[in-house]
C-alpha cells in the first residue's frame, strides 16, 4: 500500500509541475510545486505511520485511544465535517469579501469534493484496509477527514487575507479527523492521508478552474437607523 500511495503522490506532483509549464494557460502558475508541499507532507507522514511504523505509529495511537478513550462514541463528526462549508456560506451571505463570487465558489467546491471523494473511494476499495473496529475493509483513507479538509482548503483559498477564517476551517477539519480516531473508525494513517488528499485535490481544482460566471450581489445587508436595526436580504 505504501508503494501504491507513493507512486500516486509522485504522479500528482509531476502533473502539477507539468501543467505549470504548459503554454495553454489552463493551469494557474501560482499553484506550483511549493503549494503542494504541505499536502504531500501529510500524505508522506501518514504513510510512514502505517501499522507499527513511524512515530507515532497507527498502532500506538490506537492503543492510546483504547486505554484512555475506550468508551468514546459520538456521531458529531458526521455533521461537523460540513461546518467549514456552512461557515463560508454564512460569510458570503453577509458579503464578506472573498476571492471568487458565489457561482464560482459553488463550482469550485463541487469539483473539489467530487475529485476528493473519487480519489478516496478508489483507494478505499483498492487497498481494502480493515477498520480499527473490524467492521469493514474500507478504512484507508478517511473520507470524513478528506471531505472536511477539502472544505477547509476552499475556505483558505477564498479568504487568504483573513487568517482567523481559514484557521477556524482547519481547526474544524482537524477536530473531525481526531474524532474519527476517537470513534475507533480510522487509523492515524487514514486521517493524515485523507487530510492531504483533501487539500491537494482542492488546490488542483483551483489551479485549473476557468472563471466564467459573473458576480452577483445576493446577500444580507445590515440596516441601522435611529429607531431600528436589523438585516435585509438583497436578491
Amino acid at each position: 500500500m505504501k508503494i501504491f500511495l507513493t507512486v500516486l503522490l509522485s504522479i500528482i506532483l509531476n502533473f502539477a509541475e507539468a501543467q505549470q509549464l504548459d503554454s495553454t494557460h489552463l493551469y494557474n502558475k501560482k499553484y506550483g510545486i511549493k503549494s503542494y508541499i504541505i499536502p504531500a507532507v501529510f500524505v508522506a507522514y501518514g504513510l510512514s505511520s502505517f501499522n507499527n511504523n513511524g512515530f507515532p505509529s497507527s498502532m500506538t495511537v490506537k492503543k492510546y485511544r483504547n486505554e484512555n478513550y475506550g468508551n468514546f462514541e459520538n456521531s458529531a463528526d458526521d455533521y461537523i465535517a460540513f461546518a467549514p462549508g456552512l461557515f463560508m456560506l454564512g460569510l458570503d451571505l453577509f458579503h464578506v469579501k472573498s476571492n471568487s463570487n458565489f457561482a464560482n465558489q459553488v463550482a469550485l467546491t463541487g469539483k473539489s469534493v467530487i475529485l476528493t471523494l473519487a480519489v478516496v473511494n478508489i483507494l478505499k476499495y483498492s487497498t481494502q484496509v480493515m477498520r480499527p473496529d473490524n467492521t469493514s475493509e474500507n478504512s484507508f483513507p478517511s473520507g470524513h477527514t478528506a471531505f472536511a479538509f477539502t472544505l477547509a482548503e476552499v475556505l483558505h483559498q477564498e479568504f487568504k487575507d483573513k487568517p482567523l477564517v481559514y484557521i477556524t476551517g482547519y481547526t474544524i477539519a482537524t477536530t473531525v479527523g481526531a474524532m474519527r480516531i476517537l470513534n475507533n473508525r480510522h487509523w492515524f494513517t487514514d486521517v493524515m492521508v485523507g487530510a492531504g488528499i483533501g487539500m491537494a485535490a482542492t488546490k488542483l481544482v483551483y489551479a485549473t478552474h476557468q472563471y466564467k460566471w459573473k458576480m452577483n450581489n445576493k446577500g444580507f445587508l445590515p440596516i441601522i437607523g435611529s429607531n431600528q436595526a436589523g438585516f435585509i436580504y438583497q436578491f
